[in-house]
C-alpha cells in the first residue's frame, strides 16, 4: 500500500504539458495570396479552441479603411473564425488582422496580406 501511495505522490508531482496558444492551421484567401476576383469573406482556421468573445478578424484596404463587417462568425466548435467583406472591393493590397484569445487565456493577433487584381 505505501508504495501504491508513493507512486501517487510521484505521478502528482509530475508537470503535464499546458498547451496556452492556438495556431493557425490554414487561412482562407492564403497569406501573401494574389486574386482576380474579390473573396466574399476571410477564414481562418485554427488548431485548438478559441474564446469568440475575445476573438475577431479584421479586414482593410490600402488606405486603411475597414472594408469587413461588423461581426466576426465562428464554428460550432470555436476553431474558425470568419468574417464577410464589403462588395465591390477595388484592385490593390488588403491587410487581415485577427486576435484571438484561446480558452486559457493566452492572447495572440496577427496579420497578413493578399492582393487583388
Amino acid at each position: 500500500m505505501r508504495y501504491y501511495v508513493a507512486w501517487c505522490f510521484v505521478l502528482l508531482l509530475i508537470p503535464l504539458p499546458v498547451f496556452g496558444h492556438v495556431y493557425i492551421l490554414e487561412c482562407n484567401p492564403e497569406q501573401d495570396a494574389i486574386l482576380d476576383a474579390p473573396p466574399e469573406k476571410i477564414t481562418i482556421t485554427f488548431v485548438g479552441t478559441v474564446e469568440p468573445v475575445f476573438s475577431k478578424i479584421e479586414v482593410f484596404d490600402s488606405e486603411g479603411n475597414k472594408v469587413s463587417g461588423k461581426k466576426t462568425e465562428f464554428s460550432e466548435d470555436d476553431t474558425v473564425m470568419e468574417v464577410t467583406l464589403k462588395e465591390n472591393l477595388n484592385p490593390g493590397k488588403y491587410t487581415v488582422k485577427w486576435a484571438c484569445m484561446s480558452l486559457d487565456g493566452h492572447k495572440q493577433t496577427g496579420e497578413y496580406s493578399f492582393t487583388l487584381n
